[in-house]
């Protein structure tokens, strides 16, 4: 289940204020602030904490994670010509994915949802990345691993194949996440349609949830992704371009099977909804038999029930036994007469 996130007025601490104002707005604590940088180049690769300089011929990523500590970020972006506005995105955690283009370097905004739903801020200038993110994510690890490598072809590219790799990590995120949900769809449709007092309406509206969730936050990726590959700008070279237009069919891919299990467990919802209304209809058709019965019973009770002095059996030792023989009788004749109509 997804975090609940406390403060649900997070637009309200940037109320009034001027544009590139810098402000944390995240709906949760800051974390505190770590500072990586991963310096690579072919046949070398080095990690160290806080900001450290490239040597010749090394490509620069500044991790930066939590943003607890704003000043040192600011210094640090300040430090690539990285302008306010920018910061101001990357600080108001509740961006959607998007893509900004500036004179000397490309900024694109993302989404993570593990380990909890966060964002992550990249930028891509002349030989350097930086991102901005909220917390530390697991799911950089094989990332940073390629970049370790030799023999990878990560190691001895370029920034924007960086740029491009952390990209499709965070698609790849995306699709691990919607195999999860399909899987929990079939689970939850196979369930409705054979067991369905075993579930209820509110577990497929958070399902839904769920699934809405993923398409909110993916569903920008085709136009940003889109909008890079035809963008022509210099800091992209020609492998990142086949690349991107790699990750870019991934997220076609996720776009449609976003909408088709959106759909899904609209049909589910409705399956559901059908089946509450089939057991409501057969309990009332039990109940509606069972009551038609008890009527000439009812009425044959009322009847003897009487206070007439001559009642036909009434003054016989055996006439209560001929009366209850009767009403069983009348009994299995209209229990026969419903079967043989097959209402019951």
């Amino acid at each position: 289940m997804a975090e609940k996130r406390g403060n649900h007025y997070i637009h309200k601490k940037k109320e009034g204020l001027a544009a590139g104002t810098l402000l944390y707005t995240g709906a949760v604590d800051a974390t505190e602030t770590v500072v990586t940088t991963h310096l690579f180049k072919k046949g070398s690769y080095r990690s160290e904490e806080g900001l450290a300089e490239a040597r010749e011929g090394e490509i620069r990523y500044i991790e930066i994670c939590g943003l607890s500590d704003l000043e040192e970020i600011i210094t640090i972006a300040k430090g690539f010509s990285i302008s306010n506005l920018s910061l101001e995105d990357a600080f108001s955690t509740n961006q959607r994915i998007k893509l900004d283009v500036y004179d000397s370097y490309l900024s694109v905004t993302l989404r993570i949802s593990e380990p909890r739903e966060q964002q992550i801020t990249l930028f891509l200038g002349a030989g350097w990345v930086l991102s901005i993110a909220e917390a530390k994510s697991a799911i950089f690890t094989p990332l940073f691993a390629q970049l370790a490598t030799a023999s990878s072809k990560l190691q001895g590219g370029s920034a924007s194949m960086l740029l491009s790799a952390i990209i499709d990590t965070v698609v790849d995120q995306y699709l691990l996440r919607a195999d999860e949900l399909e899987l929990a769809t079939e689970e939850l449709e196979e369930m409705v349609i054979t067991r369905a007092e075993e579930t209820d309406a509110s577990a497929i509206h958070h399902h839904k949830g769920e699934i809405l969730r993923l398409r909110r936050m993916t569903s920008p990726l085709r136009e940003l992704l889109s909008a890079l590959i035809r963008s022509n700008n210099e800091l992209l070279d020609h492998t990142t371009i086949f690349l991107l237009r790699d990750v870019q069919d991934h997220a076609l891919w996720l776009a449609e099977e976003c909408e088709m299990l959106r759909e899904t467990v609209s049909g589910i919802m409705e399956v559901y909804l059908s089946s509450l209304d089939m057991r409501m209809n057969s309990i009332m058709k039990v109940l509606t038999i069972i009551s038609t019965i008890f009527i000439p019973l009812t009425f044959l009770t009322g009847l003897y029930g009487m206070n007439f002095i001559h009642i036909p059996f009434s003054t016989l030792h055996w006439g209560f036994y001929a009366i209850l023989a009767g009403c069983v009788i009348v009994v299995i004749i209209m229990a026969l007469y419903f079967r043989k109509k097959q209402w019951w």
